[in-house]
């Protein structure tokens, strides 16, 4: 299988990095304790999910770790129960809209991403961060566009780095991270975070332990010195409990 990846070099890097990944859960060698968000929010009832069946930007796929992200963030928030979201990095909607499915109807979520005239991110990014970036900028369609869903989403345009956090202090029930992956951005939005978070509100990340996005990895660990932060088994998503 190797052999026939060396004519498609940007699909033999991918196949590395997710294997590296994957043994690395496999081995419980990510420097995070792995624990399922019901080992940590533990619940007696049955826990319905709302998952989007989208043809396009679908995190539903043949890695599936990026499936194990998607229903464990989307458990998150059901457990929670949120009626106050932030998201950092919007991209296409696809993480915002699974918030929106899966929070309650009087719910509110707040979703920040990059203004369209903005191309210079004011802290070092990684090349991944530079490639979602471009595709933003050519397409800023959103996939909850026109959804019954889309009433509860609000987007804002502002880079994380400078963005005035002060009215959301101490009113967020759930805080997504999701933006730019560099070690700088990732400490960044996460001070912030906490700062908007109240005591039982839970933040999450995205990507933790992948390949190539190691700035998410370096901030957690360094941070996980002072706080619990678990990673999910076989995914990427890392959580804590403020």
């Amino acid at each position: 299988m190797s052999l026939r990846l060396l004519s498609k070099p940007r699909d033999m890097v991918y196949y590395a990095s997710e294997t590296l990944f994957l043994y690395k859960t496999l081995a419980e060698n990510r420097k995070l304790p792995q624990k399922n968000i019901w080992e940590v929010l533990p619940s007696n009832n049955a826990t319905p999910l709302v998952l989007a069946g989208l043809a396009e930007d679908s995190w539903f796929g043949p890695v599936a770790s990026y499936t194990a992200d998607i229903v464990s963030l989307c458990l998150l928030c059901r457990h929670l129960n949120p009626k106050t979201i932030f998201e950092i990095g919007t991209l296409r909607g696809y993480t915002t809209y699974h918030l929106a499915l899966n929070s309650a109807a009087d719910a509110k979520i707040y979703t920040l991403d990059l203004p369209e005239n903005q191309i210079d991110p004011q802290l070092q990014t990684t090349l991944v961060d530079d490639w979602h970036i471009e595709a933003s900028h050519r397409d800023r369609r959103y996939i909850f566009d026109g959804t019954p869903e889309a009433r509860k989403i609000t987007p804002l345009f502002h880079d994380s780095a400078s963005f005035d956090f002060s009215p959301y202090h101490q009113k967020i029930d759930l805080f997504f991270i999701d933006g730019a992956h560099s070690y700088q951005y990732v400490r960044s939005d996460t001070l912030n975070a906490m700062q908007c978070c109240h005591k039982g509100s839970v933040i999450a990340w995205h990507d933790f332990g992948r390949t190539g996005v190691n700035g998410v990895s370096r901030w957690l660990v360094e941070f996980s010195k002072e706080h619990s932060i678990y990673a999910i088994p076989g995914g990427s998503l890392a959580f804590m409990i403020v």
